[in-house]
């Protein structure tokens, strides 16, 4: 399947080249075809896709979580020396998907491309804590669904946290 954004990509070929274009360390991104940049940019867009985003789709019809709307509490509006609670509630809506998203899009691409085969990698997803290699051992734990902690980054503002359960 190719590229088609809105359906399974936040950006196109042509704006991840531009993208990696003015980014160090791409050699991955570089060397590769462009059906497996496809690849990695439609892989990268599930990934993100998994992760539990704040507010709401703009178009409850649209197939990827980007752009959203989030709540927009008004202020809560004083009278002579008393107070009334009364809150203005209404939605921000974004027009476009932002420019992280794509962003984060294409950093967790060429974090496919770099570690996604890799033994380490496949150790991560399985969340194993920790491993041995004679004198050497690593540990894994904290780690979130994306293999790219620069996109992670990116959509840190975006990611929902906890909620309280009433």
């Amino acid at each position: 399947m190719a590229v088609q954004v809105g359906v399974n990509s936040y950006v196109t070929l042509d704006e991840a080249e531009q993208y990696f274009s003015e980014r160090l360390y791409t050699d991955e991104w570089d060397n590769a075809d462009a059906i497996t940049k496809e690849k990695a940019l439609i892989t990268a867009c599930r990934r993100i896709e998994r992760l539990t985003f704040k507010g709401l789709k703009v178009d409850e019809t649209q197939i990827l979580s980007f752009p959203r709307m989030y709540p927009n509490v008004g202020t809560p509006v004083s009278k002579e020396r008393g107070f009334n609670l009364d809150f203005s509630i209404g939605f921000i809506e974004q027009e476009d998907v932002p420019q992280e998203v794509k962003n984060a899009q294409c950093e967790e691409a060429l974090a496919l491309l770099k570690y996604g085969n890799s033994t380490r990698a496949k150790l991560q997803e399985q969340n194993v804590v920790k491993v041995d290699f004679g004198s050497v051992s690593e540990e894994y734990k904290g780690l979130g669904k994306l293999f790219s902690k620069e996109a992670y980054e990116l959509l840190k503002p975006y990611i929902a946290g906890p909620v309280a359960i009433i």
